[in-house]
């Protein structure tokens, strides 16, 4: 796989702002994780960036992906609405695509978010679903590497929901056929 550190800085008409975001080192340790990219793109024509972040793990075995559902709470953001939806149609592709649509709020600022478990090509929703093929995987083929994949934009306090998911659809279009590179199948 390619390391993160050569992960594209336009993806469309969406460019990386500034350099890829550091984790602290406290974060880091409780990530966990081999390989991470964290970076905010934007548009000109957008008022609001999505933020792209993705934690890759060589072995997940001892540990491993770990979900939003409990780092974000740790962050100082409630989960406002949380679903998890299945994008393979929207997404014309021919096996499933699964991924955790979620409203996160701290204060007066709302975020909407879309997360997955990347296992072998999988986009797992449920953090379940990505613990059974990780052992069904490592059983099968030894493999037991796989990643977190995270869009974040901001709600605006003019626009709606349906916008600010709108905005994660077209970075997810724009995002997923870098994936492989980073997270192999």
């Amino acid at each position: 796989r390619d390391s993160f550190a050569i992960f594209p800085r336009r993806l469309g008409d969406w460019e990386q702002q500034g350099q890829p975001r550091e984790l602290s080192a406290s974060v880091l340790a409780s990530l966990g994780a081999d390989d991470y990219h964290s970076a905010v793109f934007a548009r000109p024509d957008q008022s609001h960036s999505v933020e792209f972040f993705s934690a890759w793990y060589a072995d997940q075995s001892q540990g491993g992906v770990h979900s939003p559902e409990i780092c974000l709470p740790g962050g100082g953001w409630e989960i406002a609405w949380l679903e998890r939806s299945d994008l393979t149609k929207v997404m014309d592709w021919d096996v499933p695509f699964r991924v955790n649509r979620a409203i996160i709020q701290k204060g007066e600022a709302r975020m909407m978010v879309y997360y997955w478990f990347d296992q072998k090509g999988r986009k797992v929703a449920w953090d379940m679903a990505a613990k059974f093929w990780l052992l069904a995987d490592g059983v099968r083929t030894g493999r037991t590497d796989g990643a977190l994949v995270r869009l974040t934009t901001q709600i605006g306090s003019e626009e709606s929901p349906e916008q600010a998911d709108a905005r994660l659809m077209e970075m997810l279009r724009q995002v997923i056929p870098h994936l492989p590179r980073f997270v192999p199948a």
